[in-house]
């Protein structure tokens, strides 16, 4: 699916919203194709169920307190998984095992198992 870029602000708007997001958090990554005003590049994964992050979302004006998490400056990331933001009552530390941070949840043998990625910029 083709995603052109937005800056859609979750809960900024309700006149001006263009789905999906393009900034944030995007996950089981296959592969993508970049359109920038530099060149075209693919990124291609060969590691199973890797998240991928496209720049910083913004924080709606009127965010109340426990509602929009604080995300990590990126530009392009790629993550073996997605930090917990808790919920609108409760921080992410409050909540069960899922949520806590550096838990990598991979399978029996994959302990150590590096992230492949290939970048085609034909």
């Amino acid at each position: 699916m083709a995603k052109g870029y937005n800056n859609t602000l979750t809960g900024e708007s309700f006149n001006n919203l263009v789905y999906p997001e393009f900034k944030g958090y995007h996950g089981k990554l296959y592969w993508a194709k970049l359109e920038t005003t530099e060149s075209d590049f693919t990124v291609i994964s060969e590691t199973p169920n890797l998240y991928f992050q496209l720049f910083t979302p913004g924080t709606p004006q009127d965010a109340r307190p426990g509602t929009s998490p604080a995300f990590p400056d990126a530009d392009l990331s790629f993550l073996y998984e997605i930090p917990a933001i808790g919920t609108k009552f409760k921080d992410a530390s409050e909540l069960g095992p899922k949520s806590h941070k550096g838990l990598y949840r991979g399978h029996p043998g994959d302990e150590g198992y590096p992230i492949k990625l290939w970048f085609d910029f034909r």
